[in-house]
């Protein structure tokens, strides 16, 4: 399943950006969530929450001309790596997804850079909000709102 993303505009001065045109976000079924149809039965004929195992990848552009890639020039104020989230459960409480390296040569608008999770995702069946920053050498991230996806599990 594929869902296109949108992005809003750049961040307040200080912080990074956030990628831009973000393309789309794909959580995978695998056999081991479809085994049971995505679906279990709890005591008192309720459905249960069911668990299942899943790649995610995400495709974004990102513009380096207002914040640039991290380089042995440019040590600070820089893109060092975007990372994926769910934020699910509000910002405050996100979870680390993965990393998303620098695609190679990151000088100005850079398209379908693409971030895939390096082994399968734990992943409660329903909806989740995935977000993708943009952090910097220090840990400072853009804003975890502006590039956002809804992904439906099953």
């Amino acid at each position: 399943m594929t869902v296109m993303m949108a992005l809003a505009s750049a961040l307040s001065a200080g912080a990074t950006q956030a990628p831009r045109d973000v393309q789309g976000t794909q959580a995978s079924p695998t056999p081991e969530s479809a085994a049971n149809g995505g679906q279990s039965s709890a005591q008192g004929g309720q459905p249960a929450t069911t668990h299942g195992l899943h790649f995610v990848t995400v495709k974004f552009d990102y513009d380096f001309t207002e914040t640039p890639a991290c380089s042995a020039t440019v040590k600070k104020a820089c893109v060092a790596a975007f990372v994926a989230y769910d934020i699910s459960a509000g910002v405050k409480h996100r979870t680390k997804l993965f990393e998303i390296p620098l695609p190679p040569k990151p000088i100005g608008l850079v398209r379908g850079i693409t971030g895939k999770s390096p082994k399968k995702l734990d992943f409660e069946s329903g909806k989740h909000l995935i977000s993708v920053v943009a952090r910097e050498p220090d840990g400072k991230e853009s804003k975890h709102r502006v590039c956002i996806t809804w992904i439906d599990i099953p």
